[in-house]
């Protein structure tokens, strides 16, 4: 019964995961349930969610989504982000997660953790001094960033306050961390 009732809540966690991201690779859900030792459960709630039509799994990309056309609004930023929020709840509680609107900055998954909010920045190559240029303006009180690049030389470039770390996700979803160097 145990089982069951723990399948039944992956069932819940996954379809909302991707109700909240749109598009999430196979071994981000997997990655996901890990932490808290569910992954066990995460292919059986696939088959049957997927069987319900409340996702669709793409097998060529090994992709799952919202629905059947969700898949032309992947966006590697949001799939990177991803990577590192799953690579910090190994770290810390993560109490909450959810994708900041476009409005407020075009890539970034906001979380609180101990009561402290945090938020995860991907910041595209070409995107480096707009972002600069945002953060002059806009100051986003008591949230530490983490910040997201393709390249670790990206980040001398980023000149934005309140950073608490800068990564890069290599294709296999391994994170590697990264300090800037005082000036």
């Amino acid at each position: 019964m145990e089982n069951q009732n723990k399948q039944r809540d992956v069932e819940r966690e996954l379809k909302e995961l991707v109700q909240k991201y749109n598009v999430l690779d196979k071994s981000q859900l997997y990655a996901y349930f890990e932490k808290d030792g569910r992954e066990r459960f995460v292919g059986r709630a696939l088959k049957v969610l997927e069987k319900d039509r409340m996702i669709y799994v793409n097998n060529e990309t090994k992709q799952v989504a919202a629905n059947e056309s969700a898949h032309t609004a992947w966006e590697r930023g949001i799939s990177t982000c991803l990577w590192v929020l799953i690579d910090l709840m190994n770290q810390k509680k993560i109490e909450q997660h959810f994708l900041a609107s476009k409005e407020e900055y075009p890539i970034r998954i906001i979380f609180v953790g101990d009561g402290e909010i945090y938020d995860i920045l991907y910041i595209a190559p070409e995107d480096i001094e707009l972002t600069n240029q945002l953060f002059v303006r806009k100051k986003i009180d008591g949230c530490g960033h983490v910040v997201v690049v393709e390249e670790p030389e990206s980040i001398p470039k980023i000149r934005i306050p309140d950073v608490i770390g800068y990564c890069t996700v290599k294709g296999d979803g391994e994170v590697e961390y990264y300090q800037k160097e005082s000036q």
